[in-house]
């Protein structure tokens, strides 16, 4: 039989409302509603090099079952944090925010993939949440470094540690950054960061989904405007360095996940 390969690329688009809520001096509410477009484009390398008819039905049938050309979209699961800041913890002028929080379950959640494929049933990898509230800390330094030169390190967790109702239990992540920002003039600074991620397996029914699970790390760079009607607009393009899945699948000669490179467009209103 002549070799195909089945290749899959997603190109994903979020947006994310926020909103703060100012208790007193020291003590803010927080939350983020995100809303995700998830596009999948499916295809077989090598299909036509494939003469047998039934085998040709037999791989556009795997495909159908497991990875199709659509077009996902909906609410994930939302943050709701409590966040405490403070100045002058080692100097006059650094800040110190800590937030901690859960997420809430409004995500599209799937019935196992695994149970589902191995009954020749069509099935969903992609969800849009977890099912679950998953406890959040994240911890940010902000501190100057010279003139308009100021630096930034920060670490996020977040800790599922229980199943949803169709026994899935998503990842432990830990999100670690640090970079600079300079400020240019009043209504324009510059920014660069590096970005580490390690992702835990998740689970189903107590099995590992070997389609998660991983590390990588990025280096970013970006720019804020003051734009009119108190409106900040900041845009950062994000560029991979290293990336691996935890699960061994070197026999395949590639990992299951490659991140390509990332734009993101941030605008602010306060009032």
């Amino acid at each position: 039989m002549a070799a195909h390969k089945h290749e899959v690329e997603m190109n994903v688009v979020r947006f994310d409302v926020g909103l703060k809520y100012q208790l007193n001096k020291h003590f803010r509410l927080e939350t983020v509603v995100p809303y995700e477009i998830k596009n999948q484009d499916a295809n077989i390398d090598g299909l036509e090099n494939i003469d047998d008819p039934e085998m040709k039905r037999k791989i556009l049938l795997y495909q159908e079952i497991h990875h199709r050309d659509e077009t996902y979209q909906g609410i994930s699961d939302m943050d709701i944090l409590i966040a405490y800041h403070k100045h002058g913890i080692f100097g006059q002028n650094d800040m110190l925010t800590a937030k901690f929080g859960t997420t809430i379950p409004f995500g599209k959640t799937e019935d196992d993939p695994w149970k589902l494929g191995a009954m020749g049933k069509q099935h969903l990898h992609i969800q849009f949440g977890t099912g679950t509230f998953n406890p959040i800390a994240d911890v940010r330094y902000n501190f100057p470094v010279y003139g308009g030169l100021r630096g930034n390190v920060s670490v996020r967790s977040k800790v599922p540690f229980y199943e949803n109702s169709k026994t899935y239990r998503g990842s432990w992540d830990v999100t670690y950054t640090t970079g600079l920002n300079y400020r240019v003039t009043d209504w324009l600074s510059l920014q660069t960061s590096y970005l580490g991620l390690y992702q835990s397996y998740a689970h189903w029914d107590g099995e590992i989904d070997i389609n998660t699970g991983l590390r990588f790390s990025l280096a970013s760079l970006g720019a804020s405007i003051a734009t009119p009607y108190n409106v900040p607009l900041t845009i950062t393009l994000m560029l991979p360095i290293q990336q691996e899945t935890l699960y061994d699948d070197t026999a395949s000669g590639n990992d299951a996940f490659k991140l390509g490179s990332l734009v993101s467009v941030t605008a602010l209103y306060s009032f």
